[in-house]
C-alpha cells in the first residue's frame, strides 16, 4: 500500500461522504413538503441534521486529497482545476446562503405540538428556492465529479461542463417552481 493509494482511497471515500450528504438534502427536501404533521416535519429535520457534518467532512477530505493528488500529477495548470474549485465554491455558498438559514427558519417555524402543517409552513417546507439550491449542488459536484475523470486541459471547457451540470439542476428544479406558481 503506498501513500497515493491511501490518498486516492480518502478521495473517494470523502466524495462519497459528500454525495451521502447532498442525496440526504435532496430526500428529506422533497419529502418534507408531503408532511402533515409538524412531527413529520421535526422527524426529517432531526434526519437532515446529518447532511452538513457528513457532507462537510467529505468535502474537506476531497479537497485536501484532492489537492495532494493534483500536485502528484501536475495538474494544478490545468483547467479543471480552477473550475472544479469554482464549482466548490458555488456549491458552498448557496449551502450557507440558500439552505441553512432556510432550514434554520424552518426549525424556528415548528409549532411545539404536534399539529397539522399550516398553509403558511407548507409554503415554507415547499420553498422553491431551497429546492432548487439543494438540486443544484447536486448536480453542481456530479458535474465536478465528470470534471475529475475527464480532466480537460482548458478552463472554458471545463466551465462549460458546470455550466451543463447548473442548468440540469435548474430543470430539475422546474417542478418546484410550478408548484409554487
Amino acid at each position: 500500500m503506498t501513500v497515493h493509494s491511501i490518498v486516492l482511497f480518502l478521495h473517494l471515500a470523502g466524495a462519497l461522504a459528500l454525495f451521502i450528504g447532498y442525496g440526504l438534502e435532496w430526500t428529506v427536501s422533497a419529502l418534507l413538503g408531503k408532511a402533515e404533521t409538524s412531527e413529520q416535519v421535526r422527524a426529517w429535520l432531526r434526519v437532515l441534521k446529518v447532511s452538513p457534518p457528513l457532507s462537510g467532512a467529505g468535502l474537506g477530505v476531497v479537497i485536501l486529497s484532492g489537492g495532494y493528488l493534483a500536485s502528484l500529477i501536475g495538474a494544478m495548470q490545468q483547467g479543471w482545476i480552477p473550475a472544479a474549485l469554482l464549482g466548490i465554491f458555488v456549491a458552498l455558498a448557496l449551502g450557507f446562503v440558500a439552505v441553512l438559514p432556510r432550514m434554520r427558519r424552518l426549525r424556528l417555524a415548528l409549532p411545539a405540538g404536534n399539529e397539522p402543517v399550516s398553509p403558511e409552513l407548507h409554503a415554507r417546507l415547499a420553498d422553491p428556492v431551497l429546492l432548487t439550491a439543494i438540486r443544484v449542488r447536486v448536480l453542481l459536484a456530479t458535474g465536478i465529479v465528470y470534471l475529475m475523470a475527464a480532466k480537460p486541459a482548458l478552463f472554458l471547457p471545463a466551465l462549460n461542463v458546470l455550466g451543463i451540470a447548473l442548468a440540469v439542476g435548474l430543470l430539475a428544479s422546474v417542478p418546484a417552481w410550478s408548484r409554487k406558481a
